[in-house]
């Protein structure tokens, strides 16, 4: 019954710990993006025309 205890806590901390390194990656990425420039934020009303999800009439 122990082992099945131990083993049941390591393969759920496994998991937490992929499931938040992959967090950690993807909100270090966003920051970068942003940091860098990219990306338009929420909306593309301030955007210089870079914005992929807003189709253009042109």
């Amino acid at each position: 019954m122990m082992v099945l205890a131990v083993s049941s806590i390591v393969s759920t901390s496994l998991t937490g710990g992929v499931v938040f390194a992959i967090m950690v990656l993807a909100v270090r990425s966003i920051w970068k993006k942003k940091k860098s420039g990219g990306g338009c934020g929420c909306g593309c009303a301030g955007c210089s025309g870079a914005c992929p999800s807003k189709k253009r009439d042109s």
